[in-house]
């Protein structure tokens, strides 16, 4: 694996697949990057400036009661010790003829360094002990006796780094909550027009989407409206100009049938009769195509009835045909396109088989809607090809009962332009197996 092909793995891997959350991965990172490296600026000097200061003030009250209290009488060393307390916030104890063991191990917190950094300058001799709750022991050796000296844990912190850090992650929260509320809003707007997208590809009426959000999104929603329009006028000018040449041809077909049926019957004229009955059929059978739908307004169709009644009605042309429904399914569309595409597939599976077995499942977010039979198939190297206009497999099909080519054409153009989609395959049935795919109606829709 390549480079290249390694980073690609993980950014697939790792990365968010929405916009929201790559939203969040752009905002987040910068913001966590920039905070930890504010704060580790703030902690290195504004902590190390405060507590090298906090403690050489210590230092300095600590030096100046032990000389005071090294060079005062004895009678005076009480009321010297009780002055300093109240204005020098220590604790102070003074026990006369006692001795330390200046080689005494050293127990100390992190945040005291500084304090034993300044100690080092003390003349006596002394050792530091901390208890579980942070206070400093200091014990001095002086002259006549130790003076044990009790620094609270508060002298060696400031509440400015916890107030600093509490503000830093306020702000982070605050400030990304506004961002979220922010890009949410403008995603709104992108997902409204995906929606409209995908509901016009479907053949949904979208004429209630207006633009809106960002400048870009709105020019995207302008854009798709211009679209939409190109489109549906496209449509109708081809739907007028197929009824025009409907109408045009007909009237000389029409001609040509009624002076053929004066002229006297013979081999030349019959077959002269069948041409222009072929040429009626394929003229019906394009401009079944072209026209397409749209005419059709899309509503909720219940799988279950639907094709019940689809099915029944070539059940009394006497095909044998068995349906499967595995439990009650719902889609959107139009009930005569879809009928007609569904029927066009059961009918071939008829006219080509003996049996024909129609299955409707539940696939994920689709319904699936499965046609076997068992008759000859198509080659897997054709099944592309009968999905283009006018093609006809005589090699595999029977040429006396075969249409103008035109029905897979139409099936496709209309399971197409629901959102779904159709495929071949070989069946279990030994015969042809279609596979049609359509969007699962849900609440939402």
């Amino acid at each position: 694996m390549t480079i290249k092909q390694w980073i690609r793995t993980i950014r697939k891997t790792f990365l968010p697949n929405g916009l929201l959350g790559r939203f969040f991965l752009i905002i987040l990172l910068p913001l966590i990057v920039v905070q930890l490296s504010l704060g580790i600026f703030f902690y290195n000097r504004h902590w190390d400036t405060i507590s090298h200061r906090l403690a050489r003030d210590i230092y300095g009250e600590i030096e100046f009661v032990t000389d005071l209290v090294n060079t005062s009488p004895d009678d005076q060393i009480k009321q010297i010790l009780s002055q300093a307390e109240q204005s020098l916030f220590l604790d102070l104890k003074w026990t006369p003829g006692r001795h330390i063991q200046t080689k005494q191990k050293t127990r100390l917190i992190d945040m005291s360094q500084d304090l034993t950094s300044e100690l080092k300058h003390l003349k006596f001799p002394y050792y530091v002990t901390t208890s579980t709750d942070g206070e400093q022991r200091i014990n001095i050796q002086l002259d006549r006796g130790v003076l044990e000296i009790v620094v609270a844990r508060k002298r060696f912190f400031s509440t400015t780094v916890w107030v600093f850090f509490a503000w830093m992650l306020i702000s982070s929260v605050l400030w990304f909550g506004v961002a979220l509320i922010f890009m949410k809003n403008q995603l709104r707007a992108i997902i409204r027009l995906a929606h409209a997208a995908e509901a016009f590809g479907i053949g949904k009426n979208v004429d209630q989407f207006k633009p809106e959000g960002a400048t870009e999104v709105r020019h995207a929603g302008a854009a798709f409206l211009m679209m939409k329009n190109r489109l549906q006028r496209y449509l109708s000018e081809r739907t007028a100009m197929l009824a025009g040449v409907s109408h045009d041809l007909r009237t000389p077909l029409t001609r040509l049938k009624l002076q053929l049926s004066m002229m006297p019957s013979d081999e030349t004229t019959r077959a002269m009769e069948q041409d222009l009955n072929e040429m009626e059929n394929m003229l019906n059978g394009y401009l079944t195509f072209a026209r397409g739908d749209g005419r059709e307004d899309s509503v909720k169709i219940e799988l279950t009835p639907f094709m019940t009644n689809l099915v029944d009605k070539f059940k009394k042309t006497n095909h044998a045909i068995e349906l499967n429904i595995s439990k009650p399914l719902s889609i959107i569309g139009r009930p005569t396109d879809l009928s007609r595409a569904l029927g066009n597939l059961i009918a071939n599976a008829g006219r080509y088989a003996t049996k024909t077995w129609v299955k409707v499942t539940r696939r994920q977010d689709m319904v699936q809607i499965i046609v076997d039979d068992n008759g000859p198939g198509i080659p897997k190297n054709k099944r592309k090809d009968v999905f283009k206009p006018f093609v006809r497999l005589e090699p595999s099909r029977n040429q006396q009962t075969g249409g103008v080519g035109l029905g897979l054409t139409i099936s496709r153009d209309i399971l197409l332009s629901h959102g779904g989609d159709i495929n071949l395959d070989a069946s279990p049935m030994k015969g042809l197996r279609v596979i049609v795919n359509l969007p699962l109606y849900t609440q939402k829709d």
